[in-house]
């Protein structure tokens, strides 16, 4: 409890000492950034801390952490006493923004970190992968960082997000096993805020009263973030032992199948909660064509991996506020704006960009929507002129676009990735059912809400027809790559029958994807254009974005190290997880546009009054149903993570390492000692497999060894060069009867501390290091553990 109050108390300080500069940077906000500040500081403050330890000038400590906090809150002071009358007057007025906003990152962190603390071990799944990059950003006094799983190498893997929750650990003097659970709750808390202060602006800048608004930006944060997919539906269903073999069959979702009916609430199997992240998943003849993943948030908080894709969401969000912020500015669109917003421009670059060093996947989709955001600015600052707002937006994108790079410039020149291009996809194609089972919480709303934003635009004229002419060429651009080269590549390699048959495939849904994007960005760019509601057109925009990347991962996928039935398995799970998010923000505030009886007389079809409340009602209840549907799988799937991972302990606890005291007391105090007390330096461990305890020590303490888990490596450096000979090196130095060779080899990798215990034992059989007494001295020894540290001195 009292790190978790720490950690709370640290954030919190930090957003207050963000809040005026936030203030100033999203004027155009109706919030004025007031939810935004917290996420920006922990972003601002990272990467301080990181700009600092690149240059070697200051290393990454507690004391330097807090240095820069005081210089942050020194400027805010001097800010906030500049702006204080409007401060003052801004707070009083919006009192109850602050305050339910505070409510949300509240009840979200608690209530994620009572999740967690039911069963907080890091043991499973990629925890271990994770916890190791938290640790080596921990344990780097300067970068880039080293890789703990690969000693002598810096990590070739995105991990600014990790670097935030270790600044986090160090600022609040939580120890990282703590402070890994307890970033656990911090994103989801951080992302809830943020999506409570998106739909509460968006609703404001619609003209929606302080109800409406307060009212659904407290609901967003759950409808997005908690909801879980319609799997739990289906789930519910199967139990029933409702539908027979035939419907099972034709939903066609591996592990779902007939039964009788098991009774209970909810599923009895073990992580059947698993299976909605497995929903698209072509089979033939129990062979499996096209293996995807489809998580969403609410699964991720669940699961408690700190993978990539699960930090960048408050920054997603937080990045799409800021072209929010744009779209809303009252300066015409172009570079001496830019010349004039010197550090506006800065924080989108620093938001942008630092989508990159967290998950690089979500900086390409930013700058889609960064460039859309500007293109409809600019068509409302130049309505009569198509080309003036590109030229304008493009004055503008193309600077913050090199600024993004810019300031992570390092990260692309140490980063090497494992992906080799793109090709078109062929032979498999997604089940409309099934991304109905995905996405259609979010879908069938947004598609409602285009519905009536696009009923009262009317016939194109004029700069309108440019618009469509341009919106219908952008939607039908990627089916027309793929029919370029997969299409006129199938005829020739199987004839114009397999061709035909896998472009009906393709057509199935990425004909209609075409034609929605194509019709939401004419609505947004034309809404723009006539000065209409700045909400709608961004809200059309990120629907067209949404629906643009499901279309893409229907034609194309990324050439990675997974291939044949999983070759499309990352580009599924990176595109839908950022539609999951872009459709969700659309999706409710769909709400609000359809049901709030705000929206102008003309945008009502022209139906008789009584059909049109029959559908508003009749709507209103296929959504209702949808969101218990939805959340019937949250509330399943949370009861159920305590008993599927049952620490063996009593009690609650939010220390990830816990478990070991009762499982390996000894290496639990071996891992404290040499997290805490040991002078930092190299380790060596046994290597084993993937997803295993292997590597346990190097991941629990960032202490880099001389390899951990190899299938990781070889993903991130794309190669096993780098790696080469070093499993074996480390069986010799456990086996070898030869001094003079371990020596060497202990030489060779600058290892300080060679650690000896069960696994090694089990791996290398008996060991000889107790027999090297003159290079090798006995630091640590409890039970069956030994730490060993090895001396380049011999004795005399």
């Amino acid at each position: 409890m009292a790190d978790a109050v720490l950690w709370y108390l640290t954030i919190q300080l930090l957003g207050a000492a963000a809040f005026p500069w936030v203030f100033q940077l999203f004027k155009f906000l109706p919030d004025r950034g007031l939810t935004l500040a917290k996420p920006a500081a922990v972003l601002a403050l990272s990467y301080a801390v990181w700009v600092f330890g690149l240059a070697q000038l200051l290393p990454s400590t507690a004391l330097t952490i807090w240095i820069i906090t005081l210089c942050m809150m020194v400027a805010s002071m001097w800010l906030a006493g500049r702006r204080w009358r409007e401060l003052q007057e801004f707070l009083r007025q919006h009192w109850h923004v602050l305050l339910i906003g505070e409510l949300v990152f509240l009840l979200m962190f608690v209530s994620w970190a009572l999740v967690v603390s039911g069963s907080p071990g890091i043991t499973h799944t990629e925890k271990p992968m994770d916890f190791m990059l938290v640790n080596a950003a921990h344990q780097a006094r300067y970068f880039p960082a080293e890789d703990a799983w690969l000693s002598g190498h810096t990590i070739s893997y995105y991990y600014f997000g990790h670097l935030i929750v270790a600044t986090l650990s160090k600022m609040s003097g939580v120890v990282s096993s703590v402070g890994y659970n307890l970033g656990v709750a911090t994103i989801p808390a951080l992302a809830g805020t943020v999506v409570f202060g998106l739909l509460y602006n968006l609703v404001r800048l619609a003209g929606g009263g302080w109800r409406w608004a307060l009212g659904l930006g407290t609901a967003a944060p759950a409808v997005i973030l908690l909801a879980g997919n319609l799997a739990g539906a289906l789930e519910f269903i199967r139990i029933r032992g409702w539908g027979g073999p035939g419907f099972w069959d034709w939903v066609g979702i591996e592990g779902m199948e007939a039964q009788s009916g098991e009774g209970g609430a909810f599923p009895g199997e073990f992580w059947w909660w698993f299976r909605s992240t497995r929903i698209i998943n072509t089979s033939s003849d129990g062979s499996t064509l096209d293996y995807t993943i489809t998580e969403f948030p609410a699964f991720s908080f669940l699961l408690g991996d700190l993978h990539a894709h699960v930090l960048a969401i408050p920054f997603l969000l937080l990045a799409i506020a800021a072209a929010l912020n744009i779209c809303c500015s009252s300066d015409r669109l172009g570079f001496a704006r830019l010349r004039r917003n010197p550090a506006q421009a800065v924080s989108v670059a620093l938001a942008g960009g630092a989508l990159a060093f967290i998950n690089f996947w979500d900086f390409a989709t930013f700058m889609a929507l960064l460039a859309a955001a500007l293109t409809l600015k600019g068509i409302r600052d130049f309505p009569g002129s198509l080309l003036h707002a590109v030229n304008a937006a493009a004055a503008v994108f193309l600077p913050l676009f090199a600024l993004s790079v810019a300031l992570f410039a390092p990260v692309y020149f140490t980063f090497s990735g494992q992906t080799d291009g793109v090709l078109p996809l062929r032979e498999v194609a997604t089940n409309p059912f099934h991304l109905f089972i995905v996405l259609g919480l979010f879908i069938l709303p947004s598609l409602a809400l285009l519905a009536r934003k696009a009923w009262g635009i009317g016939k194109p004229d004029g700069t309108e027809t440019s618009v469509a002419v341009v919106a219908l060429v952008i939607a039908a651009l990627p089916l027309g790559m793929w029919m370029a080269t997969a299409f006129l590549f199938t005829i020739v390699a199987d004839g114009a029958a397999a061709a035909l048959d896998d472009l009906g495939r393709r057509l199935t849904l990425a004909l209609p994807a075409a034609i929605v994007v194509g019709l939401a960005a004419y609505a947004a760019a034309v809404r723009a254009r006539r000065n209409d509601e700045v909400a709608s057109s961004f809200v059309l925009m990120l629907m067209a974005l949404g629906i643009f990347l499901v279309m893409v991962a229907e034609l194309f996928h990324i050439v990675d190290a997974f291939s044949g039935p999983w070759r499309r398995m990352n580009t599924v799970f990176k595109v839908y997880y950022q539609a999951w998010l872009l459709l969700g923000v659309a999706g409710t505030f769909a709400i609000y546009a359809l049901w709030s009886g705000k929206a102008p007389a003309r945008e009502y079809p022209r139906w008789r009054s009584v059909t049109s409340l029959a559908w508003k009602w009749g709507g209103g209840a296929v959504l209702a149903l949808l969101l218990v549907g939805s959340f019937y799988y949250t509330l399943g799937a949370t009861l159920d993570r305590g008993g599927a991972y049952a620490a063996p302990y009593e009690g609650r606890t939010l220390d990830g390492l816990a478990y070991l005291r009762v499982e390996d007391p000894a290496e639990y105090a071996a891992i404290a000692w040499l997290r805490d007390e040991a002078q930092p330096g190299r380790i060596v461990e046994a290597i084993g497999d993937d997803y295993s305890r292997f590597s346990n020590i190097s991941a629990s303490t960032g202490l880099p060894t001389v390899l951990g888990w190899v299938g990781h490596e070889l993903q991130w450096r794309g190669s096993s060069e780098p790696f080469a000979g070093r499993a074996e090196d480390v069986a010799s130095i456990y086996t070898s009867r030869d001094p003079t060779e371990v020596r060497r080899l202990l030489e060779k990798y600058d290892v300080v501390y060679v650690y000896l215990g069960t696994r090694e034992l089990d791996s290398y059989g008996v060991s000889s290091l107790e027999n090297y007494k003159d290079f090798l001295q006995t630091v640590f020894h409890q039970d069956d553990v030994v730490v060993y540290e090895f001396s380049t001195i011999a004795e005399p």
